[in-house]
């Protein structure tokens, strides 16, 4: 194995004094236990290759926070800091473990939401449109690339300016 994208992503929206504690911890075994899970399964087979590339899917609400969402952000916010230490474990491995943090993108994750939503989402983006499935899979592409060994430990942001 030399790659490994974590990718999953749930969210439970609720104010946190409202969030029920299995939405609370449904978010977490998904989005962060999911991530934690598939990277101890992958470093030994990765270790044994000499040669690894980790990346965890993240997002910018890890480190700007979103009122509803604190379980999420939780979520997305341990799985940079275990990157970042998980890095520092298996550097001279010849192994990297970054993040790629994709701002709003146009994809069924927030299609579900009110249109307002929508539009009050796309204003908040610097360049006033939301990213493309494809821009972050170039970043993907990029990071799990020879051509990014001396990167490792850092998060990429694909947030049009977020």
């Amino acid at each position: 194995m030399q790659v490994l994208i974590n990718c999953a992503g749930i969210r439970r929206d609720a104010v946190l004094a409202m969030m029920k504690h299995n939405d609370w911890q449904s978010v977490i075994d998904i989005n962060l236990s999911g991530s934690f899970l598939m990277s101890r399964g992958a470093v030994p087979l990765m270790m044994q290759g000499k040669y690894g590339r980790i990346i965890n899917i993240t997002s910018p609400i890890a480190h700007l926070g979103f009122a509803g969402q604190s379980n999420y952000a939780a979520s997305k916010a341990g799985q940079v800091a275990m990157a970042r230490s998980l890095a520092k474990e298996v550097a001279r491995k010849n192994i990297t473990v970054n993040c790629i943090s994709p701002g709003f993108i146009a994809t069924d994750f927030i299609a579900d939401l009110p249109e307002k939503q929508v539009k009050a989402y796309k204003q908040m983006v610097p360049m006033r449109r939301f990213g493309t499935v494809e821009e972050v899979a170039d970043a993907a592409l990029f990071l799990a690339s020879a051509k990014a060994g001396y990167i490792s430990g850092t998060v990429l942001e694909v947030a049009g300016g977020l």
